[in-house]
């Protein structure tokens, strides 16, 4: 940032004359700054005081992209003024890549409405016909929460507009609209024998007359058979409480749980770039670098990784969508370009011969792939107990 266009002949606290190079006032002590400027130089200056995007990322941009490893050896000799700083660098392309991937896959991150089933006790047939909640039964379950000697006239029936009919021709429809019948709770697991399990679960989810305890039954296949009345809760410790709390929350809303994991990757990530640099002080403990050397090289390589598979993601969702062989052609190919880059990064920085460093470079990457594992793991597990 050039610093005097921000600088002021004068204290704007208590009007001091001052000189342009003079950080403070030497009255009162006030930052000599201007914050009258246009949004253009704001904008400009944001760009360079966080992301380091000026002309130090135009001087990184060919050696960070066509020489891996010299941005490394450059911060490593301590030149640095004319180049973005590993972390920025990082932080960029961290946001540009988790951008990508949480644009391609669109979560849904909205409260699903209350689907909760409300079928009274009692009811006219007229009410039944039009109540949402007696409507998503399938024929056999209607006519088995009718529990009424005038609807077990007709017990050979199997449909229920039918047996409406049958009704209706039998004692006229101003009765039959007009006559309250009992009903039977109905097993909320043959709602419809062929719904989507998902669909299947994501209702009982939300159906509020359930427990958590009987939702979990009905997920395991239940121990007895839940009804949609008189459900009873049943008692349990607190963090089995809190699990099958957890659980519930998931299949009520599955898209929003994925973003949730998703917006904790980023931070996952950046967790692994020490270790990832552990391994890397362990793998050449013999060449007595320091570990911040390891640092910057696994901050520069893991962002040369966002940004290819951030334009590969694109291309294969965006540009070839239906294109089955050339996306995995080219999810293939930039999973082998980057891997190649990584390892002539290894050969540039490390100076060790070619098999040497293929060995290492392989071992680096089984044990970074493990770390992998564990991380998303436990990220998908604390994701889940505090979603």
């Amino acid at each position: 940032m050039k610093s005097k266009k921000r600088r002021s002949t004068h204290c704007s606290n208590c009007e001091s004359a001052l000189e342009e190079s003079y950080n403070f006032c030497p009255t009162c002590g006030q930052s000599n700054t201007d914050n009258n400027i246009t949004f253009s130089i704001l904008i400009r200056e944001f760009l360079d005081n966080y992301l380091g995007v000026d002309s130090k990322m135009a001087n990184s941009i060919m050696p960070f992209l066509f020489s891996p490893g010299k941005l490394t050896n450059r911060f490593q000799d301590g030149k640095i003024k004319h180049f973005i700083h590993p972390v920025r660098l990082y932080l960029v392309l961290s946001v540009v890549y988790f951008f990508v991937v949480s644009h391609l896959l669109s979560f849904d991150l909205r409260e699903l409405g209350d689907d909760s089933f409300n079928i009274p006790a009692r009811a006219d047939i007229e009410e039944l016909r039009n109540d949402p909640d007696f409507a998503i039964l399938t024929d056999s379950l209607k006519i088995e929460a009718l529990n009424d000697s005038l609807v077990r006239q007709f017990i050979g029936i199997n449909n229920f507009n039918v047996l409406y009919d049958s009704l209706v021709s039998r004692y006229d429809s101003a009765i039959i609209n007009n006559t309250e019948v009992a009903l039977n709770a109905v097993d909320l697991i043959a709602i419809n024998e062929d719904e989507h399990f998902l669909d299947k679960t994501n209702r009982w989810a939300r159906d509020r007359h359930l427990s958590d305890d009987d939702f979990m039954d009905s997920l395991m296949g239940g121990k007895g058979r839940y009804k949609i009345f008189n459900v009873t809760d049943t008692t349990s410790s607190e963090d089995a409480r809190h699990l099958k709390s957890q659980v519930r929350k998931v299949f009520k809303n599955e898209e929003g749980f994925k973003g949730f994991i998703l917006g904790n990757l980023p931070i996952m990530m950046f967790l692994l770039i020490p270790l990832f640099a552990l391994v890397l002080k362990v793998v050449y403990a013999r060449r007595n670098h320091l570990y911040i050397k390891h640092i910057v090289h696994a901050l520069h390589v893991h962002s040369f990784a966002y940004f290819m598979y951030a334009i590969s993601l694109l291309i294969i969702f965006k540009l070839l969508v239906g294109h089955v062989q050339w996306q995995w052609i080219v999810g293939i190919t930039t999973f082998i370009g980057v891997s190649t880059y990584v390892y002539i990064s290894f050969l540039n920085v490390y100076k060790q011969g070619w098999f040497k460093t293929l060995v290492k470079f392989n071992i680096v990457g089984f044990i970074y792939i493990i770390l992998l594992q564990i991380f998303f793991s436990f990220e998908i597990f604390m994701s889940f107990w505090y979603y």
